[in-house]
């Protein structure tokens, strides 16, 4: 079966399709009211150093390299299991440019709050990280690097990939199976008509031969007519005798 061929069946059971594809929309869009969108949180922070200078040497070198390290010790799986003993997500996601001293913060969560609280939470680990290991090293409070908020959490984007990937998904199968439903219900119902034109076909050409047959039956053999005249000519009881030979 060719394309235009599966058109014509489509359109010919439109009252199977048309109501299959209502179905398919209304169920998609249920589908996209059970997926909640996700908001996503960013956040930047620069390393600065302190307003005062010390001859203690830190041992995560200047801002950059102390930025690197800041990145490793907000990603690794202590830091992350810091923030959900709060309730938060431990899903973010810290990018620290190479030879840069920005620590950039992605939160990406089903929550606005919650975004924005986790990203809150990062930033405040990273600066007690930070004065932890240098008050660790002995650095004066005055002299250690910082960690500087330049843009606090923000609601950056609402992301519904998932809700319109769901939707596509179930409108996608849902129409697939409502042509699928309309043209196997046309095979159907072609294969029906068929087979009730092939009976009649046969009842008809059955009529005829039974007709001849009755009318064979029915008809005398050759010359009974004229013997059955004959007979009826001839007298049949005594009486009809009596009367012919007395006429004689």
């Amino acid at each position: 079966m060719d394309v235009w061929q599966i058109t014509v069946a489509a359109l010919r059971r439109w009252y199977i399709l048309l109501p299959l594809l209502a179905l398919t929309a209304v169920g998609a869009l249920k589908i996209g009211e059970g997926v909640h969108p996700q908001y996503e949180v960013t956040a930047t922070a620069i390393l600065v150093p302190g307003p005062e200078v010390t001859e203690i040497e830190s041992p995560y070198g200047n801002r950059n390299e102390t930025a690197q390290v800041l990145g490793i010790l907000l990603g690794n799986t202590e830091a992350r299991d810091a923030i959900e003993t709060q309730g938060l997500s431990p899903e973010y996601e810290i990018n620290v440019r190479d030879r840069s001293n920005i620590v950039n913060l992605t939160v990406l969560t089903d929550s606005e709050d919650e975004s924005l609280s986790t990203g809150e939470a990062v930033l405040g680990l990273g600066q007690k990280e930070l004065q932890q290991r240098q008050d660790a090293a002995g650095i004066p409070a005055n002299a250690q690097i910082g960690l500087q908020i330049l843009q606090p959490p923000t609601v950056s984007d609402v992301v519904a990939e998932g809700k319109l990937r769901n939707m596509a998904i179930v409108g996608i199968l849902g129409a697939a199976l409502s042509l699928l439903a309309a043209v196997l219900f046309d095979d159907l119902m072609g294969l029906a008509t068929r087979s009730v034109r092939r009976w009649r076909g046969r009842q008809s050409a059955d009529r005829p031969t039974q007709s001849t047959a009755a009318e064979v039956q029915e008809d005398p053999p050759v010359g009974q007519a004229d013997q059955d005249r004959d007979l009826a000519a001839e007298p049949h009881s005594a009486d009809d005798l009596e009367r012919s030979g007395r006429r004689r």
